[in-house]
């Protein structure tokens, strides 16, 4: 097979002109090495979120390296997991949303992803040098190192269809001591402490529905056989967990269903359509545009995307498996580009910036330029385009520090002299154990903690960084908010300096078959289903024809067009690529005439559309 099954479904466009760019405007500040040290950064935070035995690299050197590993429902041990933000409570809420935004960003950008360190951490408390330097490869790519802890976490909550733990811990008990979570877990419950409070079998289809799709994902790309096959079985028992019910569960002040606004069908419909790419069963594809056609596009279409609006995420990745009409009982959309260009044009600067949504504290500025980074870079892999790749590069620069400010978002990154966060609101990155210290009363990270790769609330209006560590509102760090950026920072390496399972000498991944075409590699073509027509051109293009979706590939990896008419010789559908295979849903029956063209070459197909 010459093509590795994705549709590009839509035709490319200037969607750079909207922003007011060129093309070729990439900014400069940031080397590849750079996107290297923040992606690094940024994916090894998730080890500093980690509940349970770990190891949590933040945890190293404090006197309590563990944490939470009571934690329990009914006898059955549910330890481990992700603590959600600045806190030590595991909210399902955005912690499902985190790790499926984490594992899609890695099936679709895996060679942006290095290998530069050992998950367990052994090798940085060897060096004692816990910057990127310090690390080993161990042949395990990083960022799957982490998404596996997190993911045997969710195999323990979803032990069968009628189970679901959604939280662990109380969040008005947490937030009572400024302490590591493993000195927390020694002053009893109501100090956020053993045993713990746990919501379990609420009536809540979003976060298990994502916890599916997380699971759906990694038994595709985890090359581990015996891990795809535990994370595919958990992957079905959330899903029907999720088919069973409806919205979301409200936790106290913290996070409340009403906060969704409806917006919780993303969940079954995006754990149907994963359960799809991975198995292929035809009823989970059906189930799919079922839930499909019931999101709420019209409330999920005037924000940015974030957990209580996965909405567009929704939209975009429905691209991966054909669907084409984004139209129900809740709104329409003619296609995903209109539906991001809606959101994120009104929130565009002259430079092209996602900031004008939000700016001040506890707007959570940032989830808007790294989310809209995320979908654009999304919706580049799905078409084969890359008119975003300047906006999508800009978006994170800034963040990054490439702003008129030269203020960093991320807690360490301080590259080309750019202004990092000092102050997070993270209890673990002080290593402070006194449960009498006030979080304001100077409180210093260890040295090891500096590359703490968390990107903070931010506030986009002030100058310089807020040093209160009590200040939430702009220094709070959460797993949902890193979880889009290390999406982006992935595509980014991915076209800038992409490295092979080869390069890296890892084991592979299964083939990552993740549209509707069904392999045929071993089928016998029939008439009509391949190719009609061979250009002296040397077999410079190539056509196949494989349940009903037409993929053209040029060998020469150069651009070109595709065109298709019908036999009146009236054009019904056009499409152009930079170099990377075209794949579509011809519109029209019958036979067809597919012409390609790249340069001065040009061939034409014939292929029948049933």
């Amino acid at each position: 097979m010459f093509f590795n099954k994705k549709f590009l479904k839509k035709s490319m466009m200037a969607g750079l002109a909207a922003f007011g760019l060129a093309a070729t405007e990439v900014s400069a500040a940031l080397s590849t090495d750079d996107y290297v040290e923040a992606t690094w950064m940024t994916t090894r935070f998730f080890g500093a979120q980690r509940s349970g035995v770990g190891p949590n690299w933040m945890a190293d050197g404090t006197n309590y390296p563990t944490s939470f590993t009571k934690d329990s429902y009914q006898g059955m041990d549910i330890s481990g997991g992700w603590f959600d933000c600045g806190d030590h409570v595991m909210f399902g809420q955005t912690q499902g949303f985190a790790s499926y935004v984490l594992a899609l960003s890695y099936a679709e950008f895996t060679e942006g992803y290095y290998d530069l360190y050992t998950g367990d951490y052994t090798d940085y408390k060897a060096s004692k040098d816990y910057s990127r330097k310090g690390g080993t490869p161990n042949k395990i790519r990083d960022l799957l190192e982490e998404l596996r802890y997190e993911a045997d976490f969710w195999v323990k909550v979803t032990p069968d269809e009628k189970t679901f733990i959604a939280v662990k811990g109380n969040g008005d008990y947490d937030h009572m001591k400024w302490v590591t979570p493993g000195k927390m877990s020694t002053l009893g419950t109501n100090n956020g402490g053993d045993p713990r409070p746990v919501q379990a079998n609420t009536n809540d289809a979003f976060s298990s529905g994502m916890v599916s799709a997380m699971l759906a994902v990694m038994a595709r790309v985890d090359p581990d056989e015996a891990n795809r096959a535990k994370y595919l079985k958990a992957a079905k028992n959330a899903y029907a967990y999720s088919k069973a019910h409806k919205g979301v569960t409200t936790s106290g002040s913290y996070y409340a269903e009403s906060w969704w606004d409806g917006r919780w069908k993303d969940g079954p419909f995006l754990a149907a359509l994963e359960l799809y790419r991975t198995t292929k069963t035809e009823s989970y594809k059906d189930e799919a545009e079922t839930y499909f056609e019931q999101l709420e596009f019209n409330k999920g279409g005037y924000s940015r995307l974030n957990y209580a609006n996965a909405v567009p995420l929704s939209v975009v990745v429905s691209e991966s498996i054909g669907l084409d009409v984004f139209m129900g009982s809740n709104g329409s959309v003619p296609d995903s580009k209109t539906f991001l260009d809606k959101i994120y044009k009104k929130e565009s600067s002259a430079e092209g910036i996602f900031t004008k949504e939000t700016g001040g504290g506890g707007s959570f500025s940032v989830r808007t330029p790294s989310g809209g980074a995320f979908l654009y870079a999304l919706y580049s892999k799905y078409n084969g385009t890359t008119e975003y790749d300047a906006l999508i590069e800009k978006n994170i620069a800034y963040l990054l520090g490439d702003n008129s400010n030269k203020k960093s978002y991320v807690v360490g990154f301080d590259r080309n002299s750019a202004k990092a966060p000092t102050a997070p609101h993270h209890r673990g990155y002080y290593a402070n154990e006194d449960e009498g210290r006030d979080p304001d009363s100077g409180l210093r990270a260890p040295e090891k903690n500096k590359y703490f790769g968390a990107m903070i609330a931010g506030a986009f209006n002030d100058p310089g960084h807020n040093n209160t560590v009590s200040s939430w509102n702009v220094n709070e760090v959460c797993v949902d908010m890193n979880a889009p950026l290390v999406g982006a920072l992935g595509y980014i390496l991915s076209k800038k300096a992409p490295k092979t399972d080869a390069d890296l000498g890892i084991a592979s991944a299964p083939a990552k078959d993740t549209t509707s075409v069904k392999d045929t590699t071993a089928v016998t073509p029939q008439p009509g289903d391949a190719i009609l027509a061979q250009q002296a051109a040397g077999n410079a293009f190539r056509l196949e024809n494989a349940n009903g979706v037409v993929g053209v590939a040029n060998g020469l990896i150069a651009p070109f067009t595709v065109e298709v008419f019908d036999l009146k010789g009236n054009k019904i559908q056009s499409f152009a690529s930079e170099g990377r295979p075209v794949y579509f849903l011809p519109k029209s029956k019958g036979v067809l005439q597919v012409r390609v063209t790249s340069g001065s070459l040009q061939k034409v197909f014939t292929v029948k559309s049933l």
